[in-house]
Order: C-alpha cells, then structure tokens, then sequence
C-alpha cells in the first residue's frame, strides 16, 4: 500500500490525529497559564518544560522503530539541532512571557501571525510570490492582528510585543527546517529539539544565576506541559501530515483556539472582549486563506 491509498482509505485516522493537535497544544496553553502564579522566573519554566517533553521522548524512543534509525545519521542533524535550540529557547520564554501576561486566547490568535511571517520569510529570501488570495489572507491577518495587538495599557502592549517575537522567531525557525532539514525526520528533530532547548536554558540559568528549583507540583505541571505541547502535539501532527494532504491539516488553527478559548474561559474564567474575538477570527481566517493557496504548509515545528 503506497502513500497515496494510505490516505485515501484512512482519512478518519488523520483527522483524530488532526484534533488531538489542536486538544494538546491548547492543554499546554492552559497548563502554562497556571504556572502563571508560580513566581518562577520564564526562563526556569521554560527550561523545566521542555526537559519534560524530552524526558517523555526519551522514554519512548525505544518504542520509535523510526527514530532508532535515524541513529546511524545523527551528524546531519548538526545544524538544525543549533538553530531550533537557540531560536526555540528565545521563542519559548518569549511565549510564556506572553501567556503569563495577556493570557492563552490573545496569545493564541497573535501566535497565528507565525504563518504569515513564515510566508514574508519565503518572499524575501527564496524568491517566492504572492496570487491574489494570499494578499486577501495576508490583509484578514494584519487587520484582525491590529485588533488583537492593540492595547493601551503598557504591561498588555509587553505581553503583545513578546507574543509576535515569539510568533516570529518560530516562523523563522520553520523557514531554516525548509532551508536545511527537509530530508530529516521531523520527530526526531522535534525531540533534538527539547534536548537542545533544554541545554541551552540551563547553561543560561547556570551562568546567570537565575535557576530556582521549583515545587514537585510545578516540575509535574511544567513537564506534563511540555510533554504535551512539545512533543504530543507535534507527534499527533506530523502523523496527521502523513495521513493527510498538507493542505487540510490547516483545520488544525481554528480548531487550537477554539479549544484554547474553552479552556480559558472553563479554568480561568477568561475570555477576550467582543472586539479582540473578532479580530481572532479574521487572523484565523486570513491564516486559512494563506496555507489553502499556498498548497503547502510553512510551519512544521511550531511550539
């Protein structure tokens, strides 16, 4: 059975995979607010959260008859295992600053901007263009950006800023993975990925004297979150990629902050005006209309 009938005759496998996506990114906004109140400085949770997903990965690696051969050719893995641990370390801090600060929903819709950086990042340096549709999605998104971004308060405008930096800097990371790993293993980069994070974060709390060991109750909820937005997520969705055509695994952003803004509203009672809902559903819509006619999907690596 080649590729193709695999998609054909399994569509219902590719869309759980789809949804169990979308359900554990959301979880790990939801678990990475409630650390919000743990007084732990970012870049210690952000070190604890992606240890945890490695921990989860390297426990089931034995069982990962695909990644256990990608063992053979770990050296090519040199250079993407440098980019995604140094970009992800900045994004992820940056990420849960901007979670900590205007909560999951905003910070879920402004992440969505990383589709069109993505797709800016490919017009400059590799020299593609736009069609007339990809204008109209990269118009919805600036415009229902804007709503979302603006805020008067100055702590709101930080906590924007930190969630388009992250949003950015995962793009860019995507744009490298295209540039330099397309003939990788993704699961294996995304695991590299928590072991270099990791790393780096910790020579970082190391020399700046910034590491606090936290409660076993804030490891546990750290590493669950980590497990599962790190490395559940991405593992539901590059099955998914496989089951599916690329073009309908975007049915995976809408779905995300659909299930982000149940969870914040159920566990933290917090949920966005009228006005910046609005402004969420036209970056998600723009974002549709860029991946749909672009006929290829920018982002693999993600959070």
């Amino acid at each position: 059975m080649d590729r193709t009938d695999k998609k054909e005759k399994l569509p219902l496998k590719g869309y759980l995979f789809l949804i169990a996506t979308a359900f554990f990114t959301a979880l790990s906004y939801a678990i990475g607010k409630g650390l919000e109140r743990s007084n732990l400085h970012p870049e210690t949770s952000t070190f604890f959260w992606f240890f945890g997903a490695f921990v989860v990965a390297l426990i089931l690696f034995p069982f990962l008859r695909s990644q256990r051969k990608e063992l053979g050719r770990i050296r090519e893995y040199q250079a993407i295992f440098i980019w995604s641990s140094v970009i992800t370390s900045a994004g992820a801090a940056m990420w849960m600053v901007a979670l900590w600060t205007i909560g999951p929903a905003l910070t879920s819709f402004l992440m969505k901007a990383q589709t069109l950086f993505a797709l800016l990042l490919g017009v400059i340096f590799l020299g593609e263009r736009l069609n007339r549709w990809e204008s109209i999605g990269i118009a919805m998104t600036v415009v229902g950006g804007s709503v979302v971004a603006y805020q008067k308060e100055d702590y709101l405008i930080f906590g924007t800023a930190m969630a388009l930096g992250a949003a950015f800097l995962y793009s860019f990371l995507s744009f490298m993975v295209k540039k330099t790993a397309q003939d990788l293993n993704m699961l294996m980069v995304a695991t590299l990925r928590t072991l270099g994070v990791s790393i780096v974060l910790f020579i970082y709390l190391i020399l700046t004297g910034t590491f606090e060991p936290p409660s076993l109750k804030q490891a546990i909820m750290m590493a669950c979150g980590g497990a599962c937005g790190a490395y559940i997520a991405k593992g539901s969705q590059f099955h998914a990629i496989k089951l599916l055509d690329i073009s309908r695994t975007t049915a995976v952003m809408p779905m995300e902050s659909i299930f982000v803004l149940i969870f914040a509203h159920v566990l933290f009672d917090d949920l966005p005006s009228v006005t910046k809902l609005l402004g969420g559903a036209s970056i998600i819509a723009g974002v549709i209309f860029l991946v749909i006619f672009r006929g290829q999907k920018n982002d693999i690596l993600g959070k």
